[in-house]
């Protein structure tokens, strides 16, 4: 694998200014300047965030890009076949494995020295910015090895790929899944320790959002893995490898505890199109607006049917919130786009900075759910109700019947993750993670049309460079 990388490319937004600088060590050397001040931590760590919000990661590509497509979310599917080998696709599966792991780089270069530099920083500064680090390395590897390996379930042992923990010239062996996700919860359980001892502002429920440059560091916590995130990305961890008593446990400590709300319906109708006061954890986008006009204006990214219906059968219901707020309906062009990225940037406590969302509130309450469907389903409907009351259903039991079966429950929880998640890069990963035999498809005559799914269809390939030079066994 390609890490023997002493190079660290960071690009940072200087807050205090809203001037973009570019800082781009060449050398060993340049990066043991930064390394020196805790500016140049904070810097440093700042680059990892940016690198995250570009198109080959969650600024297109792990958010509304590929991953809608192949989860059937517009009505043209990007992979023809599923064959991720295609060439107009190979790009890019190949870079979001290269991006990745080149972000990993940076993260573990500011992971290597911090503790020899802890008295750099103010109070607590230096253990949130080691929880953050730890943190963004689980949540990379995590999402690594689920695009990129077989879902858990059944193949614990099957190799997976590298869980790369330092910053230095090695290739690291690609390993088993089940030791893949001991190191991502390992990491996430240092993090907690760390963010917990330097006093993450989120955990008292100060979700402060500014463009100032006075004390940013510890301002904006929702744009950062703060330790809310931390809980909530446990709960996605154990939901994925079926570890549903740890899963619920999470998920409910996030909903219980958290310093979350549910948006109002005021709000939404202003230009909260993120549902703020939900994110746990998100992205500061800054060329968003453009991502969207070169993206959203096109017909592969509608969820149409042709005649303009199919959008409101999958939500079911003209009065909620992500259907009436977050769509636009262009019936003459056969156009029905979600419009969640077109968002409106103001002065207002609606939307301060253009956002991808990582992790919603919304999600805590379907995980919840799920883990409830089976020994407490009437929880698990309750739970339900709560959602779906908070997304405008006005009926008396907004949708979800009194003493639904196990089968029942699944069927809501798999169209509310829809919904929730739509745009956001997660239903491929519901779909994959149930191994579900089919996904929708688009039909003028039949909203439940649905396209034949295989296992292998759920796992991108390994790039060809990865399998020359990569550190794999010789079975694979």
């Amino acid at each position: 694998m390609k890490l023997n990388i002493l190079l660290l490319s960071v690009v940072l937004l200087m807050s205090s200014c809203n001037d973009w600088l570019d800082v781009q060590p060449t050398t060993e050397k340049d990066r043991e300047d930064l390394v020196t001040s805790s500016d140049g931590y904070k810097q440093m760590l700042y680059g990892t965030y940016i690198n995250l919000a570009s198109t080959d990661l969650y600024g297109r590509n792990l958010s509304y890009g590929i991953l809608e497509g192949v989860a059937r979310n517009y009505c043209k599917n990007p992979v023809p076949n599923y064959n991720y080998l295609d060439n107009s696709v190979r790009p890019t599966v190949d870079a979001i494995w290269e991006k990745m792991y080149n972000n990993i780089a940076n993260v573990n270069s500011i992971l290597k020295d911090i503790e020899e530099h802890k008295s750099e920083f103010a109070k607590g500064e230096e253990e949130l910015l080691e929880g953050e680090a730890l943190a963004q390395r689980a949540y990379m590897h995590f999402d690594l090895m689920r695009l990129f390996a077989p879902a858990y379930k059944g193949n614990e042992d099957k190799i997976a790929i590298p869980y790369v923990e330092s910053y230095e010239r090695v290739r690291y062996p690609h390993i088993a899944e089940k030791l893949v996700i001991d190191k991502v919860l390992r990491d996430l359980g240092r993090a907690d320790s760390l963010l917990s001892a330097g006093g993450d502002p989120l955990i008292n429920g100060a979700q402060t959002v500014t463009y100032s440059g006075k004390g940013i560091f510890t301002a904006n916590r929702q744009y950062r893995f703060n330790y809310w995130a931390v809980q909530a990305l446990r709960a996605r961890v154990y939901m994925y490898i079926g570890d549903t008593a740890n899963a619920l446990k999470y998920a409910t400590l996030t909903i219980e505890k958290g310093p979350f709300q549910w948006v109002t319906e005021t709000d939404v109708s202003a230009g909260d199109r993120i549902f703020m006061p939900e994110m746990i954890c998100g992205l500061d986008v800054p060329d968003l607006p453009n991502y969207y006009d070169s993206n959203f204006t096109s017909e592969s990214y509608s969820l149409s049917d042709g005649w303009g219906t199919y959008a409101l059968n999958v939500f079911e219901d003209a009065n909620d919130y992500r259907y009436l707020y977050l769509f636009t309906n262009d019936k003459a062009n056969n156009k029905v786009i979600s419009c969640k990225y077109k968002q409106t940037i103001g002065s207002s406590k609606v939307m301060k900075k253009q956002t991808v969302p990582l992790i919603r509130l919304g999600e805590m309450y379907l995980i919840a759910a799920e883990c409830n469907m089976e020994k407490n389903p009437a929880m698990s409907i309750s739970l339900l109700r709560t959602l779906k009351l908070h997304r405008g259903y006005l009926s008396e039991d907004q949708g979800v019947t009194d003493g639904s079966t196990t089968s029942q429950i699944r069927d809501y929880i798999t169209k509310e993750m829809r919904k929730e998640t739509y745009a956001e890069g997660q239903m491929w990963f519901y779909y994959k993670r149930i191994d579900s035999p089919t996904t929708p498809d688009f039909s003028p005559w039949w909203a439940g049309a649905t396209t034949t799914m295989k296992t292998s269809y759920y796992t991108f390939p390994l790039p060809e460079s990865e399998k020359e030079y990569g550190n794999l066994p010789s079975s694979n």
